[in-house]
């Protein structure tokens, strides 16, 4: 992630009428690079806030605005440091598809390009010093009526996403020998709603992301589904209606066959599983599509899984869908389709999404 983080609204003023609301994002080592209980700058926050209370000044206009600010690889290196030295980790989204480390038959190791670092984030001194963090944020924007909800990034180690972890054998490695466990790791996410949202923000909703839960300890890593559920719960008793409960994977599965009794559910089954029960909670849900190529490798063409993403989101109950931003450099949108591996990210052409324009759930 560029630091800080480009946010935009070249898209939203191409597509009004369909955008309700955009995603703020900063990192937390672009906004306290210093050390624990340091003033955070909010530069690029506030520049951005800005731009969406100068275009919501024109008239219809009502831009909502989602506060994310990214930890675990994107920690700042004193934060790293808390408890030993940075661990190592791999991001596999960094590794190209042709590459030796996607292809071999076993895992190998990471190649120099996909490795990043993070803190002991399962940890109660650096969960300490987040705390501290989201203390500073809330009282710099809790009352800020610009910002509609903040998303929680407790615990959390690849992405934004609390659930999300790396399961390679480089990273498990590297994990496990610093000290972390699954039980650990679930005590941080358990609690990360009561302890770092709750006490600090007063008005403003938050979102937490969910997914299966993966213990990576067994070989191989299995889902504890129950867990998960049991996180909804808490999130829902801690916050009440200002939780929104999160998913960032909407459309990357195919509905799964039912499997047999005595067969382990799969990784799709789960999250459907997840997502019945997100809608069995009901209250605020929303979700973000899954990554523009997932999309396009679980559907087959660009238009159906665009299409079931919207379709399988409002489904299940969602009242918002988060879109990618179609490149990340934030420039116009106008080539050839192409696919980027490492970003992500997917560019259609003005035909293209013409042809597609009233088409979609």
């Amino acid at each position: 992630m560029p630091e800080p983080p480009y946010n935009t609204l070249y898209y939203v003023c191409r597509r009004q009428a369909a955008i309700a609301g955009v995603v703020v994002n900063d990192t937390w080592q672009h906004m306290q690079p210093k050390g624990e209980g340091r003033p955070i700058d909010t530069t690029s926050v506030d520049a951005a806030l800005d731009a969406v209370a100068a275009y919501n000044g024109k008239p219809g206009r009502s831009l909502g605005v989602r506060l994310r600010v990214w930890a675990g690889i994107d920690a700042p290196q004193w934060a790293k440091a808390i408890g030993g030295s940075p661990i190592r980790i791999c991001d596999q989204n960094a590794v190209p598809a042709t590459s030796a480390a996607r292809t071999a038959p076993a895992p190998t190791a990471c190649p120099a390009v996909a490795i990043r670092t993070v803190g002991r984030f399962w940890s109660n001194a650096y969960e300490r010093a987040w705390r501290t963090f989201e203390k500073q944020l809330a009282q710099t924007y809790d009352a800020d009526p610009r910002v509609n909800e903040v998303s929680l990034s407790s615990c959390s180690s690849l992405t934004s996403e609390p659930f999300v972890e790396p399961e390679d054998a480089f990273s498990k490695a590297s994990l496990i020998v610093n000290g972390y466990s699954d039980a650990k790791y679930k005590a941080c996410l358990m609690h990360a709603v009561q302890l770092d949202y709750v006490p600090f923000w007063h008005q403003t909703p938050v979102d937490f992301s969910f997914n299966p839960f993966r213990e990576i300890q067994p070989s191989p890593p299995i889902t504890d589904l129950p867990f998960t559920k049991a996180a909804i719960d808490a999130c829902r008793a801690a916050a009440g209606s200002r939780c929104i409960l999160l998913n960032e994977t909407m459309g990357k599965f195919t509905p799964p066959p039912s499997p047999a009794p005595s067969q382990t559910p799969s990784l799709a089954a789960d999250y459907y599983a997840m997502w019945r029960y997100m809608k069995r909670r009901g209250g605020s849900i929303t979700f973000q599509t899954a990554s523009p190529p997932n999309l396009l490798l679980a559907w087959q063409t660009n238009f159906a899984g665009w299409n079931s993403a919207v379709w399988l989101g409002s489904g299940f109950g969602a009242s918002s869908l988060e879109l990618f931003a179609p490149e990340r450099s934030g420039t116009p949108c106008h080539d050839a389709p192409m696919r980027l591996w490492v970003n992500g990210y997917t560019c259609f052409s003005k035909k293209v999404m013409a042809s597609w324009s009233g088409r979609l759930h």
